[in-house]
């Protein structure tokens, strides 16, 4: 199996240090992945325990009944078949990028948590592709507009997402009018 290269650690080391993380708090470890949650959620093993992981500043829409599907119905005013569907979409996408077992370098504050009990990360795989980056690029998901993100890494994210949008990518092309309706985005 490949192994990752400096030039990739540094440029994770990099991007964390852009979304926020302060140097203190930042640290970049490479994790086995265990699993796809949803479009936005990764499993692994961190210091021996099963943990979820956030990829940090994006939002994809939810593939379960949950709180915030139920919150996302009342504020589209759509069905909740339809959002699973964005959901379903989104997330068998990211397991099209990442499989069980792969490799992947994580960075971020690997000790703070999301309200949803996630460890907020910015994901590379061995090439240094940034999994963050690449589900807003394909149109799967949306930068989140309440995480607290470093200037640079939400500039580079928004700009992926007006491509996407722009190109009909993902589910703004498959599922345009519900993606809009979702993601509050006026394009």
């Amino acid at each position: 199996m490949m192994q990752i290269g400096k030039h990739s650690l540094f440029l994770l080391a990099f991007i964390c240090l852009l979304s926020g993380a302060s140097p203190l708090s930042a640290e970049t470890r490479t994790l086995v992945i265990e699993g796809v949650e949803d479009g936005d959620t990764l499993l692994a093993r961190l210091n021996g325990r099963p943990e979820r992981l956030q990829l940090a500043g994006i939002d994809a829409p939810e593939d379960t009944d949950n709180a915030k599907l139920k919150r996302d119905i009342k504020v589209t005013g759509l069905e909740a078949r339809t959002l699973l569907a964005l959901g379903r979409d989104a997330t068998a996408h990211l397991r099209s990028l990442v499989q069980k077992g792969d490799r992947l370098s994580v960075s971020g504050n690997l000790s703070r948590r999301d309200r949803y009990g996630r460890i907020p990360v910015v994901a590379a795989d061995q090439a240094g592709r940034s999994i963050n980056e690449a589900m807003v690029k394909d149109g799967y998901a949306v930068v989140t507009r309440f995480d607290s993100i470093a200037p640079e890494l939400k500039a580079r994210l928004e700009a992926l997402e007006s491509k996407a949008i722009a190109d009909q990518r993902g589910l703004w092309g498959k599922s345009r009018g519900a993606a809009m309706a979702w993601s509050g985005r006026q394009h």
